[in-house]
């Protein structure tokens, strides 16, 4: 039996003692009929500290708490009568990020040997007791897209000092590494988030500086608030620091992550990877017209990732979730738990009494300015406010319906001047939170803005689009620059906003979507989401009120 096999025969297990997800779900949910959401209101409540967070979620204030990462956090809220867990394999992926253009870590060997000198099975057993598993591939086994070596322990300190060795690297009396032109390798910082609000992730990191230094590397965590820690990987002001991501369906991510043109202030290759045939291999990738040519894309670009190690995986975590037993029409699949938007469109109280739904937020949000928001606890709350052109069957992972009733995918042109068009039927009687029409020309009006003003958070989305067209109301035309199997799903899952709101914004960077609204707002946050907001106060809560105009709502679109 392989590693991966092992692994995931384990998360079954798990599964098994604390609760199948399905049986979170009274009966599975019918999406195609699916009315709501059925909740008037919604609060996330802010919680950072761990502890707090779970004895809120025993005390039952709150419903709904996911992403548990402590085992004895997750084995405490298991033995509770009053709560049901569900447990899946997710796309999470966690990476020790490393400045690949700052010394040490612009010698590809000397990442390559780091890699191996960390102890990743002893970590998900350690620290994770097993709700994890280790990982050494750059996108998470649970992709159809990862390779299939991509749960294999690499771990092998002796391979990793025969390398530095070759490379020519020696060792002081103190075991510390001295670079080949004999001087001593300077002391490195790691940068973690702050213990007392994740603590895990601060104890993960302080593991692989302690492995690290075993090795010769020396290295130091430097703990920090969070929002700092991502402006500094934003400016590329760090040596080392880790970092988790919820990775998407498809592999195009890499292009976002690892591609040198991503490399920019505030871009997504935070680690200022730049090879050529990398480059070559993921815009390979990018470009692929079809499934099988973006597959032969997908296995290049990973190998030549193994080889250069720009960033090194950590592992890849089950997702867990607690909700409250008061609550009905939880909704969970094999690859998602509670935490959904499709539980906050079904979920109803068991008594039958209309009071908000309570979930945690575990972190303030970074803002609510959805064009410079990056942390995930902000894009918790804007996500329950926007909506896509499309959105994911939860069941088949396949493109489904939002905004959009239907779309269309063709290649026009031939030769140089070959491209895919994107159609896009819209929705009729759609209408904003505002309880404005939401038409063709507001897509256009987001997109354009995106694009005229180069967002670096939906750049790679937007830059090669060459036009879009909206022959009338319900019909969006987009004309790309090329071929692509990846451009639908760019460009229908950017977030859609009304063309009197991004008209009217002229500083980007600085919007506050709050003024003018006093605590409340929503001022700019008009979305077509399900929810709309009601109430913000820092360090408490986010209150929400149902969107009377949501498209799922009886009569709410005629």
């Amino acid at each position: 039996m392989s590693i991966s096999q092992k692994f995931f025969c384990a998360l079954l297990l798990l599964a098994l003692s604390i609760s199948p997800a399905a049986a979170l779900t009274d009966k599975k949910i019918d999406i195609s009929k699916l009315r709501g959401p059925k909740i008037s209101e919604l609060s996330m409540l802010i919680i950072s500290n761990p502890d707090a967070q779970i004895m809120a979620a025993e005390a039952g204030e709150l419903d709904i708490i996911g992403d548990i990462a402590r085992p004895s956090d997750i084995d405490r809220l298991a033995k509770n009568k009053n709560l049901q867990m569900s447990i899946a394999r997710g796309f999470h992926a966690f990476f020790l990020l490393l400045n690949n253009k700052k010394s040490p870590w612009d010698d590809a060997a000397l990442r390559r040997a780091a890699a191996m000198s960390i102890d990743r099975s002893g970590i998900v057993r350690m620290i994770f007791s097993g709700y994890c598993e280790p990982i050494n591939s750059w996108l998470p086994p649970v992709s159809p897209w990862a390779p299939a070596g991509g749960a294999q322990d690499i771990y092998n300190p002796q391979a990793a000092r025969a390398l530095l060795k070759k490379r020519g690297y020696s060792w002081n009396m103190a075991g510390r590494l001295v670079a080949p032109d004999g001087k001593e390798m300077p002391a490195m910082k790691l940068l973690t988030p702050l213990a007392r609000v994740s603590p895990t992730t601060a104890e993960l990191a302080q593991t692989i500086a302690d492995s690290l230094s075993s090795a010769g590397f020396p290295v130091e965590t430097e703990p920090m608030d969070f929002s700092t820690m991502i402006n500094r990987l934003d400016r590329k002001d760090y040596s080392m620091a880790v970092l988790a991501w919820s990775m998407g369906r498809n592999p195009d991510s890499l292009y976002s992550f690892y591609h040198s043109s991503m490399d920019f202030d505030g871009g997504y290759n935070m680690t200022g990877t730049c090879d050529a045939r990398l480059d070559r291999s993921l815009e390979a990738l990018r470009g692929a017209p079809d499934e099988a040519s973006a597959r032969k894309a997908a296995r290049e670009a990973q190998r030549a990732l193994l080889e250069l190690m720009p960033s090194i995986p950590i592992y890849s975590r089950f997702s867990v979730t607690a909700v409250s037993k008061k609550w009905k029409n939880i909704f969970t699949t094999e690859s998602s738990t509670a935490d959904n938007m499709w539980t906050l469109l079904a979920a109803e109280p068991r008594g039958g009494v209309g009071r908000p739904l309570t979930m945690l937020l575990p972190e303030e949000p970074r803002n609510l300015n959805p064009f410079t928001a990056s942390s995930a606890y902000s894009w918790q709350a804007l996500g329950v406010i926007y909506e896509s052109l499309l959105t994911t069957d939860p069941y088949t992972l396949e493109n489904m319906d939002a905004i959009a009733s239907s779309w269309k995918v063709a290649v026009a042109g031939s030769g140089r001047a070959r491209h895919t068009e994107l159609t896009f039927k819209i929705k009729r009687g759609l209408r904003w939170n505002d309880g404005s029409p939401l038409t063709a020309r507001d897509i256009k009006a987001t997109v354009d803005f995106l694009r005229r003003n180069k967002i670096p958070r939906f750049f790679d989305a937007v830059k090669n689009i060459k036009r879009i067209e909206t022959p009338d109301d319900h019909t969006l035309r987009v004309v790309m620059e090329d071929v692509s199997y990846w451009y639908l799903d760019n460009v229908a899952g950017l977030p859609a906003m009304p063309a009197k709101v991004v008209n009217a914004v002229r500083d980007w960077q600085n919007w506050d979507p709050l003024a003018g609204g006093g605590e409340a707002g929503p001022a700019g946050l008009i979305g077509s989401g399900p929810f709309m907001l009601k109430g913000y106060r820092a360090g408490e809560y986010l209150l929400f009120e149902r969107n009377p105009h949501y498209r799922l709502l009886e009569g709410a679109v005629k």
